[in-house]
């Protein structure tokens, strides 16, 4: 497949060497983007520590930039091989009777290998890092708060404990975003009775909450006392909500340091209904679809993040021939505007696409399979198609 080694490795290690410089440049851009938001919104507020929200964004980035690699790889691609045009690298290996697929084939190959390992450690270390960063920053909310409140005594009315308009009636199999306060809800029954518990965020396969509110239910259905917390952790059958805010009707908030709820649900069940796809490990993945399978829960969403990190590589490696697609002919000034928009353009679409099947494959519309592949392999057939009727007529 690579008749001339040296230069297989020239043009892999070039291409490797942009994309590590475009990743560090889209990492260090977000983090400084994300860092400020951030200390705009708390450096008015009492107890801003500037370091440690720097860590909380550094932690948190990670994640975000997760979803870019995608387009990190295609700028990569587009400037490796406009630079190696500009140079003239790619006339004199054309002259010099070298195909295409010789320079082409490498920079494909350190995609695949960026691809599996952005799949198999990336993604891992970003999950937990995430973690970390919803944990770190609820702390730093929860001193704020203490804090403020310490210097503030005087106590300020609040509203009474009224379950929301919008409250389902369903548990949620897994959490989704929405224009509300809220992103997770879950109905469950315990010793106490029923109960509706929901949450900003799930942390440790939905074993952990955070933001978390717990509506309990007398016999008859009227509402018995509100708990608010900002964590809640599963444990031996019970939530705990640590330093609450009990709330009954008719009375004051009553704080308390711990607050236990129990619920008819084991670990497997709260899981399947509380774990956010993208906030679980990869090699996790398989075993709660495994528990969801046989649970006969859903599983979609949690199949649809398994076998798009599987189609990573793949997606990548098409990134490097829609790129090629679009710059490897070789062009003057006026015309690198024109490929770089195109470039864009194309992943754009790409990008859209992938989103698109991505949604339909998470509701169980389209074969999670069959959504997370088939951008991917489209996309590579077709850029495939048109380099070889460029190459090879």
């Amino acid at each position: 497949m690579f008749r001339n080694p040296t230069l297989s490795r020239y043009f892999a290690k070039r291409f490797a060497k942009t994309a590590l410089i475009i990743f560090i440049v889209v990492f260090v851009l977000m983090a400084f983007i994300d860092y400020l938001e951030l200390a705009r919104r708390a450096a008015r507020r009492e107890g801003f520590d500037a370091f440690l929200y720097l860590l909380v964004s550094l932690a948190r980035v990670p994640n975000v930039i997760e979803r870019a690699l995608p387009f990190t790889i295609l700028f990569a691609a587009i400037a490796a091989f406009v630079m190696a045009n500009r140079q003239l690298e790619l006339v004199v290996a054309r002259a010099a009777g070298v195909s295409a697929w010789q320079f082409l084939l490498p920079a494909g190959l350190v995609a695949v290998m960026i691809g599996v390992f952005a799949t198999t450690v990336f993604n891992p270390i970003s999950t937990d890092l995430k973690a970390r960063s919803i944990l770190l920053a609820n702390e730093l909310a929860q001193n704020r708060a203490k804090l403020e409140a310490k210097n503030n005594p005087t106590p300020t009315p609040e509203p009474a404990a009224e379950p929301p308009p919008s409250m389902p009636s369903d548990v949620s199999s897994t959490p989704e975003s929405s224009s509300s306060d809220w992103t997770i809800w879950m109905r469950q029954t315990g010793r106490e009775g029923s109960s509706i518990i929901g949450a900003k965020q799930s942390l440790n396969r939905g074993l952990s909450l955070v933001d978390a509110s717990a509506f309990v239910f007398k016999s008859n259905g009227t509402l018995d006392h509100r708990i608010d917390a900002s964590t809640a952790d599963f444990e031996s059958g019970d939530w705990v909500f640590r330093d609450a805010t009990v709330t009954r009707p008719g009375s004051r908030p009553a704080p308390e340091a711990e607050v236990r709820l129990p619920t008819d649900l084991n670990a497997n069940q709260v899981s399947q209904r509380l774990a956010d796809p993208e906030t679980v490990s990869f090699w996790s993945l398989p075993e709660l679809i495994e528990i969801s399978r046989k649970s006969a829960v859903p599983s979609d969403a949690y199949e649809m993040q398994f076998q798009s990190l599987l189609a990573q590589p793949l997606l990548f490696l098409a990134m490097v021939f829609v790129a090629a697609t679009v710059s490897l002919r070789f062009s003057r000034s006026r015309d690198l505007g024109q490929v770089i928009l195109t470039g864009v353009a194309v992943g754009f679409v790409l990008y859209v696409v992938t989103e698109l099947a991505r949604g339909l494959g998470r509701s169980g519309v389209v074969s999670p399979m069959i959504a997370a592949w088939t951008p991917a392999v489209i996309a590579s057939l077709l850029s495939i198609t048109v380099l070889l009727h460029r190459e090879d007529g």
